[in-house]
């Protein structure tokens, strides 16, 4: 499923257009995207999930070029920091991952050298190799596997991200502490 320069250059303008602005991360996470495509190659968008390996700018793109999405549970965030993702066929249950392998130097503020970075062969610029997901039935798209209420907080908890407390079902907040505090 190779592209040519053109199509690279409109999925690139595309994930510009979602992301905010240009950079290098868009750029790698096109190119992480459309060779992950390439390997694991899905029938139907129902038949992929993309877990990212960070939080900037690479998972824009990859989104914005797979059509994985956060709510719909086809797009997953593993926060390691790395220029990495796997992309996994859950049809054929083959799953490929990518990371960026490129050593050259490319100068982010140079638009022209970005763009152009687009077109780096892949051998030069990732690196990949088949990998196994191990993901519960309860991480899956679809509905909720299992919904139990805190028995500290009072709310719902979804798909097993709870512990089990002595008294019972205890979210991840009220047993590891929170992002938050109340006032």
């Amino acid at each position: 499923m190779s592209k040519t320069k053109e199509e690279l250059g409109e999925l690139l303008d595309k994930c510009v257009t979602f992301h905010g602005h240009l950079c290098m991360g868009q750029v790698l996470g096109v190119r992480l995207a459309v060779k992950g495509l390439s390997l694991a190659a899905p029938s139907t968008y129902k038949d992929l999930i993309v877990v990212v390996e960070n939080d900037r700018c690479i998972a824009d793109a990859i989104q914005t070029v797979t059509g994985t999405r956060l709510g719909r549970r086809s797009f997953k965030l593993k926060d390691y920091g790395r220029m990495a993702a796997t992309f996994m066929n859950v049809t054929t249950n083959h799953s490929w991952r990518l990371n960026v392998a490129m050593d050259r130097t490319i100068n982010g503020e140079d638009e022209d050298a970005v763009r152009q970075a687009l077109y780096i062969p892949d051998e030069e610029m990732l690196a990949w190799r088949e990998v196994k997901v191990n993901l519960r039935p309860e991480e899956m798209p679809g509905k909720p596997k299992r919904v139990v209420t805190c028995v500290e907080c009072g709310e719902k908890v979804f798909d097993g991200k709870d512990t089990i407390g002595e008294k019972g079902p205890v979210c991840m907040a009220c047993s590891s502490g929170s992002y938050y505090t109340a006032h």
